[in-house]
């Protein structure tokens, strides 16, 4: 069987939560026996890297995301490679509107949607309000923000349902990575649950590997991410603004980047006179998981959390919000992590006092972590596509 993976961007495993996904899913799928391809539509924020795919990788040639030229080249690429299924994994974004168009019913699409299929729109007064930088500009642009508020959420659902409108009768199935996620598509668009399917991220570390690098664990808090609103930073460092004093052998690690200055800036304001807590950068962050007795996650939202699944993998305890469906797929509640209502700055450091005062139970919760979350093998994850794509041939037939 043909697979083609089609993104806006190459999918380089260390460059992104879909392309270590897509990268994880191809290696096995190559492994029994499927011939894998991909195809990226390259547009304004695609990122193009020097890297060895394990699939052949074509880019198609305008920039027009529905030229005629690129659905020319597309239609003729899946005849070319006689593609029996195309993986959209832009399912939540308009490219959509070119994946869904194969130009041969015999072609089956599954749409990917990789996140709340609502997006940021539910989260949008706090992805609006923050200020991106001190500039007097951006402090005008803020009030402007504020003001056209009702008009840009009105806006936003109104594009968040014409897009499933447009997606849900044109492609086969629908894939979210929980079923938690169903109920908010059939709110946008109801009438094709029948098309719904529910398939997890795989693990990003194979268990042998984990298991091969025996690290003593330290009094560490780990925070990992992107300095962003959807992943809340800076409300991490509130945090442990209030216990780096009586934790004074305890030390907060924030493995990060920023796409703005602005939010290192904040983050390291607010962790002035702390002498516990240290900001690396950008990293691979294995290492610091690994030797990690505490994983916090403070997102707003997420679609799977493959930063929680890593840091468990590792033996790291993770505390989150219960603020995303999927969550409570990942952790289980007092077993292997903890949860916190949203966003109970109160809750979540008692939920800290709890286990750094408790070795035994974070020593029981990290066990439980590392053999809960063995389930989402990348093997275990790919049983679970090869019945999808059995399931929509056979509906093709």
């Amino acid at each position: 069987m043909n697979i083609l993976f089609a993104y806006i961007t190459p999918f380089h495993p260390n460059k992104g939560g879909i392309g270590r996904v897509t990268h994880e899913l191809t290696l096995e799928l190559i492994k029994r026996g499927y011939n894998v391809y991909y195809l990226i539509y390259k547009c304004g924020i695609t990122v193009m890297h020097e890297y060895d795919y394990p699939a052949p990788l074509t880019y198609l040639p305008s920039q027009e995301c529905l030229s005629k030229e690129n659905i020319e080249a597309y239609h003729r690429y899946l005849k070319e490679n006689k593609i029996d299924i195309v993986i959209n994994q832009s399912g939540n974004f308009e490219d959509t509107r070119l994946w869904v168009n194969t130009g041969n019913p015999a072609i089956k699409v599954i749409s990917v949607i990789h996140t709340t299929p609502w997006v940021s729109y539910k989260h949008l007064w706090k992805e609006l309000y923050p200020l991106r930088n001190n500039s007097r500009i951006e402090k005008l642009k803020r009030i402007a923000r504020l003001i056209l508020y009702p008009r840009i959420k009105y806006r936003f659902k109104k594009s968040r349902i014409e897009h499933y409108k447009m997606m849900l009768p044109s492609t086969d199935c629908v894939c979210t990575l929980s079923k938690k996620y169903f109920l908010d598509i059939t709110e946008i668009c109801p009438g094709y649950e029948y098309k719904y399917k529910a398939i997890p991220n795989p693990n990003s570390y194979k268990s042998e590997e984990i298991d091969r690098q025996s690290v003593p664990k330290k009094k560490q808090l780990l925070w990992v991410g992107l300095f962003c609103t959807e992943k809340n930073p800076t409300l991490a460092v509130k945090i442990w603004r209030r216990l780096y004093r009586d934790y004074p052998d305890w030390e907060f690690v924030i493995v990060g980047y920023n796409k703005n200055g602005y939010w290192r800036e904040r983050m390291e304001y607010l962790a002035q006179g702390i002498p516990n807590i240290r900001f690396v950068g950008y990293q691979d962050p294995l290492s610091y998981q690994l030797e990690s007795s505490v994983f916090c996650l403070t997102s707003l939202y997420e679609g799977w959390g493959m930063v929680l699944t890593e840091a468990m993998q590792c033996g790291a305890v993770p505390v989150a919000f219960n603020s995303f469906a999927s969550v409570t797929d990942i952790i289980d509640d007092g077993r292997n992590g903890i949860l916190i209502k949203p966003f109970s700055i109160k809750q979540y450091e008692e939920a800290l006092r709890r286990l750094m005062d408790n070795p035994d139970l974070l020593s029981q919760m990290s066990r439980n972590a590392r053999e809960d979350i063995k389930k989402y093998s990348v093997e275990n994850v790919v049983d679970q596509w090869e019945d999808l794509f059995k399931e929509v041939v056979r509906f093709a037939i």
